[in-house]
């Protein structure tokens, strides 16, 4: 009964905000659109996409077992939304880095973490350019960093070259690329036409014979939340074969060719 007797009250904040949104958009200031979300509707939002990982049970379990055995000395995201993988990010006691295009999500972000206490740093940019700050930031660890790839919204599509900076600037890194077609299973991936969807002859035509693959294990059918694909590449024999090694992947080199 509780929630009835709100209900009121909330389709008029609703309304109100959806006004607000057009009068701010119309004066070019997105990021106050950020702003007002997170103040009158930031408790729903920021379970984004049902929760971190999209809400996804099986990639919280993946990301888990990577970190526990490479145990990285950063981690980076590309499209940082509403912030609430970072959030799930922040947990592993590393510095988190976040980049996001959009100035109203940034907005929303940065006032979500704003009063944390925990090492996280978000940026407003193109996720290109902010991974090159980053590599030519000298206090920047050049090892051991764990990527997460979601910039990838618009038909301007920078994974390839997302890939290509990390491979270049950081030595036994991981690649996990959100979104991501799995071969012979039903999760779902972006496709933004031909030469941009997300699969495995993405990847070929990014020519770097030096990557090694991994999808994850679990079938699509048994994970929760959106069930959206996704890829762990790394370009280090050893790293590769730390990955090798658990459960929650398998060899992509396997699953491409069955």
């Amino acid at each position: 009964m509780a929630d009835d007797a709100t209900a009121p009250l909330k389709r008029v904040v609703h309304r109100i905000l959806n006004a607000t949104n057009r009068i701010v958009l119309g004066r070019g200031g997105p990021a106050w659109v950020g702003v007002l979300e997170y103040h009158l509707r930031g408790p729903a939002l920021k379970q984004a996409w049902g929760g971190p990982l999209n809400g996804q049970g099986g990639r919280v379990a993946l990301c888990r077992q990577i970190f526990a055995a490479l145990r990285p000395a950063a981690i980076v995201e590309t499209g940082t939304h509403r912030g609430t993988t970072t959030e799930f990010f922040c947990a592993f006691g590393v510095p988190v880095y976040s980049v996001e295009a959009d100035a109203r999500y940034h907005a929303f972000a940065v006032r979500r973490f704003r009063s944390t206490h925990h090492p996280v740093h978000l940026s407003l940019a193109d996720s290109r350019a902010f991974l090159r700050r980053l590599a030519a930031d000298a206090q920047f660890p050049t090892d051991g960093v764990f990527f997460y790839l979601d910039a990838h919204w618009h038909s301007d599509l920078p994974l390839a070259e997302e890939i290509a900076i990390v491979f270049d600037n950081w030595r036994r890194s991981v690649v996990m690329v959100d979104d991501f077609k799995v071969p012979g299973d039903s999760y779902s991936f972006d496709n933004f036409g031909p030469g941009a969807a997300l699969d495995a002859d993405y990847l070929d035509a990014v020519g770097r014979s030096d990557m090694v693959g991994f999808y994850p294990s679990l079938p699509a059918a048994d994970e929760t939340g959106a069930r959206r694909g996704c890829i762990v590449v790394c370009n280090d024999p050893h790293t590769a074969e730390a990955l090798g090694r658990l459960t929650s992947l398998r060899p992509a080199r396997e699953a491409e060719s069955g």
